[in-house]
């Protein structure tokens, strides 16, 4: 792909991306009256087909921050001065490292593997296994690749989409924070005090029922969807590959559209699983959007 069709691209993702945060603030706004009608119909508890897509949406994501940092490494070896190639390395090794550790426990939660799997649990010593199993071996690919790139362009375009993935992350965890919902599956049992709570009004005693019922506080974590967000942001990241592997330059208009399908596949699996509202998915949805969006209009800028 020449950096004129790589530009066009850019333009194109960056105007989807615009449509499709502004159909998430549609959704949102019929999520904020009819939340609770919608997860009703379309709930399906433990429903096996709804928990596989959940979990490739965060191994998808979490591949690809692996990936990246594995080739970010590649070219954090090639700075000069030595004592800056030295410091840059030990910071994104360092970093990488803690993202892939904590990436195995999110593949490891009650949300992903451990709802399919009874055995599987968020520990060390399984924790450990999938980060030598599943994400290191990704990060080593990464890695290979990004050595045999001779892009001068690929560490800022490596920082740029783990930069946008990054904020991405900590925008939907800081409003999980600070707007605790309990998810519809925790709804649906009944539970004395339990009832349905809509986004703008956030539940005050959530301590207090966690420890009446021995309850998991990932249940009260419904607003907005991470999956959702991580999913949808395969946009960006799937086409992102191409800075990395020369050969997915002329199918980054294909991986964009698997993305986005990919992303709706998700969306649909928590609804489905009871783990989020319309309104969660939507606002994950339009994080994600928006993420892509100016991860594209960042990008293009590097081909000018």
């Amino acid at each position: 792909m020449s950096e004129e069709n790589h530009v066009s691209f850019n333009k194109f993702a960056i105007r989807i991306s615009v449509c499709l945060a502004v159909v998430f603030l549609a959704a949102f706004a019929v999520g904020t009256f009819f939340d609770h009608q919608v997860a009703e119909a379309v709930f399906s508890r433990g429903n096996v087909a709804a928990l596989v897509v959940s979990t490739l949406g965060i191994y998808v994501f979490c591949g690809a921050f692996s990936f990246y940092f594995g080739a970010a490494l590649s070219q954090a070896l090639k700075v000069e001065p030595r004592p800056k190639r030295i410091l840059y390395s030990t910071v994104v090794a360092i970093l990488g490292i803690c993202v892939m550790i904590g990436s195995g426990g999110s593949l490891l939660d009650i949300n992903n593997l451990g709802g399919i799997f009874p055995e599987v649990h968020r520990d060390v010593p399984q924790m450990a296994i999938t980060f030598f199993v599943v994400f290191l071996p990704v990060a080593v690919v990464g890695f290979v690749f990004g050595k045999k790139s001779t892009d001068p362009r690929l560490g800022r375009r490596i920082v740029l989409i783990l930069n946008c993935m990054v904020i991405m992350f900590l925008a939907y965890e800081l409003i999980k924070t600070g707007m605790p919902r309990p998810r519809f599956r925790l709804v649906s049992q009944n539970i004395e005090g339990i009832g349905f709570h809509a986004w703008f009004d956030p539940i005050q005693n959530k301590n207090d029922l966690i420890s009446a019922f021995n309850l998991n506080g990932d249940d009260f974590k419904s607003f907005p969807s991470g999956h959702t967000a991580n999913g949808i942001m395969s946009i960006a990241v799937l086409p992102g590959l191409a800075a990395v592997v020369p050969a997915l330059k002329k199918r980054m208009t294909l991986l964009f559209f698997v993305g986005l399908v990919f992303g709706f596949a998700v969306l649909a699996s928590r609804m489905v699983l009871g783990a989020h509202f319309l309104s969660d998915v939507s606002v994950g949805g339009f994080i994600a959007s928006v993420a892509s969006a100016v991860y594209y209009k960042r990008e293009e800028s590097l081909f000018r």
